[in-house]
C-alpha cells in the first residue's frame, strides 16, 4: 500500500506542475507585445485559441469547466 500512494504521488505532482504552466509559452509566442504593453492578455489568448498547445486548450477548458457561470474569453 506504500508503494502504491508514493506512485501515487509520484504521478501527480509533474503532472500537477505541468499543468499550472500550461499557457505560458503560448501567451509568450503570441502575446509578446500584449503582456509587454500591460494589456489584456486573456483577449490575446482568446484570438489565438485555434493555434494554442495541446496543454493551453485542455487548461483553458478545465478552467471552464470550473467555472462555467463565467465564461467571457477574457476569464479563460
Amino acid at each position: 500500500m506504500k508503494y502504491l500512494m508514493a506512485l501515487i504521488i509520484a504521478l501527480l505532482v509533474p503532472t500537477a506542475a505541468f499543468a499550472k504552466g500550461g499557457c505560458k509559452e503560448d501567451k509568450q509566442k503570441f502575446c509578446k507585445d500584449v503582456i509587454e504593453a500591460n494589456g489584456d492578455v486573456g483577449a490575446c489568448v482568446e484570438q489565438h485559441a485555434s493555434e494554442l498547445s495541446e496543454a493551453c486548450k485542455t487548461k483553458r477548458e478545465s478552467n471552464a469547466d470550473k467555472n462555467p457561470s463565467n465564461d467571457t474569453p477574457a476569464a479563460r
